[in-house]
């Protein structure tokens, strides 16, 4: 990629980001205000359970289809794998997984919380698992714009539906939720049909040649995916078996405005992902570049949510969630380290390294399951938050330190702006600013 498509990619990457914050915002708000932080912890446990059990059933494919997609094979071949391998048998997984929970498992607090909502998962997962699917198809085509609609509408639609069936259940927002969250993946995956469709052939088609290569890389990719999922998600989990359902609403709301400070690495990996997969001349210069660009921009903004987020939680939330702040200054180290994970994780990918990204994202679960197991008890959620950075942080270091020694990159280029870097980005946007 050229460097002022790069820059205009990142520019638009970054404009569709920030929508996306409002979106989530305004749509946060109603969902903590209008159910309150029982309900709103159920709802959170729910829409997290279908990534989950995506990622345990099919958790390598979404790497593989993409390192396929990055080299230009039939996207037709690629969605059928995602459809067989990934909406297929997560499905059967979850068919298997409710049942159980249903009948063996029908005391458990998880079972409980959950009640009949747990039959929607056999709808909620195959949604997921494809609307996944078909933003890293996207993605890894090079069709940054396709993937960011796609991203735009998945805050958008969920938000105005949700709206709407309130105002048709007055008396149960927790279905509107549901119903809305749903309805919105929906048609965001017919979007993203349509879209690919007026770009490539996407015939639904076999070829058992194909899958081999496809399997291997899914194989050595699956545990590092679905470690990657626990390691956002486990905490959930544990706080839903630990503490009452209103913890876990706190804790909820503490997560969702830390993660909105993820904008900042998306808005530089969305228009790299190809070519980190890629790899090629001069990918040595430009991850460090983008690893010091966006761990800047990140140090910033994770000091400017410790300021206000206090504020920010009691005002747009009520007083009720005054405290996911504690939570949320515990969570933001961890988010800082993840803004260089993120960027690493595509970079290693590129060199043939899903082996030990599952060995390092395996460990880190470990870390943050034990860390979460003792500190749950005595601190609550802000023990879950310390948890988690400590093992986002220790994740990141490890990938760094394995990045350097192949790359040969020294450790320091990765960690802040250079000023050759401020001159090379002036030097970017005044010829963008020319060219237009």
């Amino acid at each position: 990629m050229k460097e002022g498509g790069f820059v205009r990619s990142m520019l638009y990457s970054t404009a569709t980001r920030v929508a996306m914050i409002a979106l989530r915002l305004l749509r946060n708000i109603l969902l903590a205000r209008l159910l309150g932080p029982a309900d709103r912890g159920l709802f959170a446990l729910f829409s997290t359970l279908p990534d989950l059990i995506g990622a345990l059933t099919s958790g390598g494919l979404n790497t593989a289809v993409g390192y396929q997609a990055a080299r230009h094979k039939p996207l037709g071949v690629l969605l059928t794998q995602v459809l067989v391998y990934g909406c297929l048998v997560s499905t059967l997984f979850t068919l298997l997984f409710v049942v159980v929970m249903r009948t063996v498992g029908v005391d458990l607090a998880l079972s409980q919380d959950l009640g009949l909502l747990a039959w929607l998962l056999l709808l909620a997962v195959p949604l997921a698992v494809l609307k996944s699917g078909l933003l890293t198809l996207h993605n890894a085509d090079g069709q940054v714009n396709a993937y960011n609609v796609m991203r735009l509408l998945e805050s958008f639609l969920p938000l105005v539906l949700f709206v709407g069936l309130w105002l048709l259940w007055r008396d149960a927002p927790l279905r509107a939720a549901v119903a809305s969250w749903l309805a919105g993946l929906a048609l965001v995956i017919v979007v993203g049909v349509i879209w690919m469709a007026r770009l490539h052939s996407i015939r639904l088609r076999w070829e058992r040649s194909e899958q081999g290569e496809l399997l291997r890389y899914s194989g050595r990719s699956h545990p590092n995916v679905i470690f990657q999922e626990m390691l956002l998600r486990a905490d959930y989990l544990l706080i839903g078996s630990m503490l009452p359902p209103s913890a876990l609403g706190e804790y909820a709301l503490a997560s969702a405005a830390a993660e909105l400070l993820l904008i900042v690495p998306e808005a530089v990996t969305t228009p790299l992902m190809k070519r980190l997969l890629q790899q090629g001349e001069g990918i040595d210069e430009l991850t460090p570049f983008a690893l010091r660009l966006t761990a800047t921009v990140m140090l910033v903004a994770c000091i400017g949510m410790a300021i206000i987020g206090e504020w920010l939680i009691v005002l747009m939330f009520g007083a009720p969630y005054a405290p996911a702040y504690p939570a949320l200054l515990a969570l933001l180290p961890g988010l800082f380290g993840l803004c260089y994970a993120s960027i690493l994780r595509l970079d290693l990918l590129g060199k043939q390294r899903p082996g030990a990204l599952s060995i390092m994202m395996g460990l880190a679960v470990l870390l943050n399951l034990v860390l979460n197991v003792v500190l749950i008890p005595p601190l609550g959620i802000v023990g879950s938050g310390i948890a988690s950075s400590i093992a986002y942080l220790a994740v990141a270091v490890a990938m760094l330190a394995l990045y350097c020694r192949i790359s040969g990159v020294p450790w320091q280029r990765t960690l802040i702006l250079l000023p050759e870097d401020v001159r090379q980005l002036r030097a970017m946007l005044q010829a963008r600013e020319a060219a237009c």
